[in-house]
């Protein structure tokens, strides 16, 4: 209380607490609730998987996506939206990588990128992905492109 922000209020201001016979109610140190979890049912649709980056970029990927500086579509996947990242350091390529999510599983292409894709999992392995072939990834991975990073996981969707 001795510090010169706290404001001490005056003498009388706020009362004493009164001494009670009932028992102290307060809840203290409980163990977290665990909520029972349940697969949604046929024709509804799943939480959508998301990619975070620098600059609150965040990229759902709803369709697949070709990331790069000035990414070009893809032959292989004509119906991809190019999403457009800035780099001020210049390591990722014009058309790095192709992101797709294939039956609820995501999956990164690298897209014969000059530095490279790499996936870092959440237990800090380190998986680098051969240029062209399809490598699936689990939520609350770093995707690395080049050296520019961005973390894959589920969108948490809004509540009434």
């Amino acid at each position: 209380m001795d510090a010169p922000d706290f404001i001490v209020p005056p003498p009388g201001l706020i009362p004493a607490a009164q001494p009670s016979d009932e028992p102290d109610r307060t809840v203290r140190d409980q163990p977290p609730r665990v909520l029972p979890a349940f697969m949604p049912p046929p024709g509804v649709v799943p939480t959508p998987w998301r990619l975070s980056g620098p600059g609150q970029l965040e990229v759902l990927l709803l369709r697949p996506v070709v990331l790069g500086r000035d990414p070009a579509p893809d032959p292989a996947s004509p119906g991809a939206a190019p999403i457009p990242l800035q780099d001020p350091a210049r390591s990722v390529s014009k058309t790095h990588a192709l992101v797709e999510v294939v039956d609820d599983r995501v999956v990164i292409t690298d897209l014969h990128s000059t530095n490279g894709t790499r996936v870092l999992s959440a237990e800090g392995l380190v998986h680098e992905l051969e240029p062209g072939l399809a490598t699936r990834a689990e939520s609350g991975t770093t995707v690395l492109l080049g050296e520019f990073a961005m973390r894959l996981d589920r969108a948490p969707l809004a509540t009434v």
